[in-house]
């Protein structure tokens, strides 16, 4: 009876190790991971800023006045992205920022411009996205 106790508390004993170092596999996996999406951000967080400038002056073209029909959030956006977009440099929190401003103002734009253009769209995809 004792040898069926050892060996099973010897199993159990070998199949955590197992499960701790896959669970260390995966977690350095997924990290490993998470560097390459964070690569990637700033990547494409540099490469919108580079074309802000004139991104933000046709919005605002296109816009004219009737840039004050949009929510309020939505200009103070814009007003961060160029703000940002004219700081000499630029740590990862303001590349993070940048790209969390560019989605929300275009969830908003796409919404407004649909509102104004093809109101019956909303009749087929429900705004807001609720995620």
């Amino acid at each position: 009876m004792r040898t069926k106790n050892s060996i099973f508390v010897l199993m159990l004993g070998v199949m955590f190790v197992m499960g701790c170092s896959t669970f260390r596999k995966g977690l350095v996996e997924m990290s490993n991971q998470d560097v390459k999406n964070a690569e990637a951000s700033r990547e494409a967080a540099k490469n919108f800023i580079s074309t802000w400038k004139l991104n933000s002056g046709f919005i605002r073209g296109a816009l004219g006045d009737r840039i004050t029909e949009f929510p309020a959030q939505f200009i103070a956006a814009l007003d961060e992205l160029d703000t940002i977009a004219d700081k000499e440099t630029l740590v990862d929190y303001d590349l993070g920022y940048f790209l969390g401003l560019r989605v929300r103002s275009l969830e908003t734009i796409v919404q407004e411009t649909l509102k104004m253009y093809a109101p019956d769209i909303f009749d087929l995809i429900p705004f807001p996205l609720k995620y």
